[in-house]
């Protein structure tokens, strides 16, 4: 047990500067710019992730559109590159290079980089298979005239970055006529303040995410504890090339901006692990609005603050689970599955990546999982 900062010590892992990958290339430009040079095999669905509204349908048009690759009519230095299929946030010139049913091109001269395919909207907008979500927002946030427009969601997947293309940042707008639901969706650059010191941290490393917001929530049977998450991100996998997921499914995580960096540093530590770093960190989750069990203390999970680590794999393809592979009770684990898992808890806390470790030293509840947090002002491993 410690309860206290442990001295430095010769670490198994080297801490590297982070590098991060645009991301897939599953909705590029067409670098030809040749109209009907490529089509987007997906059909429109719902957007918003939230089921059909009858908006509008796309109209099976593949055409592209045929803006200017090389830079905007105001001689910005942007790539105005069409994409494969015209969609909402693809770029455009006008109207008629929005092709589906009801699309908008909102312009140039409108404040919007090379253009941008949108749909007048009142509640939910259309998706596409392939091309990033959207959602419907007050079109009064991004300087036009009342009622709502569809945007593109900042999807760094499929665009890399920070979700958007070029000219175009990542901001968390409420949908329209419904200020209780926010999402990232990508805007003209400079159109709302600059990123916070932290985000602009994850930026300059590599790593994926999404600014978002997060409504006041309160834990069953709490109401007068409050599950607040300051500086909200959804953090995306992969996390400096190193898978991060949840089962089976490596969706977003939504974390306190800080938590997101403190994962990063962790990814980076398991990657990096001799004799074979991970190429994947499975997690139990996030956040999550509730008190710590027997007692009425909001959990760290309640902020966004904590995540719980339960396995690991190796480039090697072995599987190292916390549940089966921890060495209960063992100050110097005799497999080499508990000696890696005991080097990694050993590099978080002599890193201090963490404030607070918790092991399956620490009690039964966290046999299958290292419980990791950021409580302020406090240090514990065990």
């Amino acid at each position: 047990m410690a309860n206290g900062r442990r001295s430095p010590v010769a670490l198994a892992v080297v801490l590297g500067c982070g590098g991060g990958s645009a991301g897939p290339e599953a909705w590029s430009p067409d670098t030809s710019g040749a109209p009907g040079s490529a089509s987007s095999s997906g059909d429109a669905t719902a957007g918003d992730g939230s089921g059909a509204d009858g908006t509008a349908e796309s109209s099976g048009d593949p055409s592209v559109a045929t803006a200017s690759s090389d830079a905007s009519s105001t001689g910005e230095p942007f790539d105005c590159t069409p994409w494969a299929s015209t969609w909402i946030g693809a770029p455009c010139l006008d109207d008629g290079e929005c092709t589906y049913d009801g699309g908008v091109c909102l312009r140039e001269d409108q404040g919007f980089p090379c253009g941008t395919c949108s749909l007048p909207c009142e509640d939910l907008c259309p998706d596409q298979d392939g091309a990033p979500g959207t959602f419907c927002v007050d079109a009064a946030d991004v300087g036009l005239e009342d009622g709502g427009n569809c945007l593109s969601r900042c999807d760094p997947a499929l665009l890399g970055g920070n979700g958007c293309r070029d000219g175009y940042g990542c901001a968390a707008l409420s949908r329209y006529l419904d200020p209780g639901t926010s999402t990232g969706v990508c805007v003209p650059a400079g159109m709302f303040a600059p990123m916070t010191a932290c985000q602009q941290t994850l930026v300059d490393r590599g790593v994926a995410f999404v600014p978002t917001t997060h409504e006041l929530d309160h834990p069953d049977g709490h109401p007068e504890l409050d599950c607040e998450i300051l500086d909200p991100v959804l953090l995306y996998s992969p996390v400096l090339d190193i898978t991060l997921r949840e089962g089976d499914d490596a969706h977003p995580v939504l974390v306190a901006c800080e938590t997101a960096i403190a994962i990063a540093d962790s990814l980076e530590i398991a990657a990096q692990m001799e004799p074979v770093g991970a190429v994947e960190v499975l997690h139990y989750g996030t956040y999550n609005c509730r008190v710590i069990a027997g007692t009425s203390t909001l959990s760290n999970h309640a902020e966004g603050r904590a995540i719980d680590f339960a396995g690991f794999v190796l480039a090697d393809g072995e599987t190292l689970s916390v549940f089966a592979d921890w060495e209960d009770g063992v100050a110097s684990p005799a497999t080499p599955e508990g000696q890696w898992l005991r080097a990694f808890t050993d590099a978080l806390w002599d890193t201090m990546t963490w404030h607070i470790i918790l092991t399956p030293e620490y009690n039964a509840d966290h046999d299958d999982h290292f419980h990791v947090d950021l409580t302020p002002g406090e240090m514990f491993y065990e």
